[in-house]
Order: structure tokens, then C-alpha cells, then sequence
């Protein structure tokens, strides 16, 4: 998934990206790139994969629970901290 995919994929939801948001999520893309070379954090790690694997797939959770009439959420996730 592109940029350009995922901006449009996450509208369908009701989440808008501002460009700061994008530029963190690449920074996060390049940590775990970095850091997936000595700990392995994740066997996806294409750019594009990324995007769809890790955050468009976390963000998709605001398909089934509504984050704003919840107070406490736990993500007992693993590996590189995607739920």
C-alpha cells in the first residue's frame, strides 16, 4: 500500500493524515527497519508492506470499538508494538 492508498483507505474510515502524521509514521518505518537488523521485531519490512501490514491494520480497529467512549485500552501485542 502507498502513501497515496493509505490516505485514501483510512478517509473510507474517518481518519484524516496530516503530513506531519505521514512523516512520523515513515520515521517509525525507518526505526524499525534499523532496529528489525538486530532484534527481529517483525519479518515485514517493505515499505509498502508497512503501510499495509502494520499501519493501516492498526488503525482498522476503530472499525470495531469506538476509542472515544473507552478509557483504558490494553494492546497486548508483541514485536515492533502493532496490536
Amino acid at each position: 500500500m502507498n502513501k497515496e492508498e493509505f490516505i485514501k483507505e483510512l478517509k473510507k474510515i474517518g481518519i484524516e493524515v496530516t503530513e506531519d502524521k505521514l512523516q512520523k509514521l515513515d520515521k517509525y518505518y525507518e526505526m524499525i527497519k534499523y532496529f528489525n537488523e538486530f532484534i527481529n521485531l517483525t519479518s515485514v519490512i517493505d515499505y509498502e508492506q508497512v503501510y499495509l501490514k502494520h499501519f493501516y491494520d492498526s488503525l482498522t480497529l476503530i472499525k470495531g470499538i469506538d476509542l472515544n467512549s473507552i478509557n483504558e485500552l490494553c494492546d497486548a501485542g508483541t514485536g515492533a508494538g502493532f496490536p
